[in-house]
């Protein structure tokens, strides 16, 4: 078993950073890999300690392809972390894969650093890439506005 970690710098404040991981029609415009989509609908997140955080990402070329989130928040500190906790069950090999977020702001950036464990080393890279291109559609997404 392996651990995940990844490190973005986002050229935005720590509030509309944040926001973007909270905000259900915020989630739904960056979420998931280039070629995935999230239906908002589908976007359910309470802001408190054992909170649902689901989701559903679809494949855009085969919509068939369903990817779902059912998480249980096990961390909600506004603006400095949010944490969970997915599975066990398919998706996640049968797994509890807990996921944590931390956000720090400097000079107007900020830095989040994402860790999600534990995952099989074979997911490892396919994750790692996954996480990096979400945050790149994220990335884009804040370009607007910042």
């Amino acid at each position: 078993m392996s651990e995940l970690v990844v490190t973005r710098q986002f050229s935005a404040p720590r509030s509309a950073v944040w926001a973007a991981f909270v905000e259900p029609e915020i989630i739904s415009q960056w979420w998931g890999p280039h070629g995935w989509s999230v239906e908002e609908d589908s976007v359910v997140l309470e802001p408190v300690v054992g909170g649902r955080h689901e989701l559903n990402m679809v494949q855009v070329q085969n919509p068939e392809a369903m990817v779902p989130l059912k998480a249980v928040i096990t961390t909600f500190d506004e603006y400095k972390c949010l944490a969970s906790a997915d599975g066990p069950h398919e998706m996640t090999l049968d797994l509890v894969i807990h996921t944590r977020i931390d956000f720090s702001e400097f000079a107007g950036k900020t830095i989040i650093t994402l860790t999600q464990s534990p995952l099989p080393f074979e997911v490892l890279e396919s994750s790692t890439k996954a996480w990096n291109s979400a945050f790149a559609k994220l990335e884009e997404l804040l370009a607007q506005f910042f």
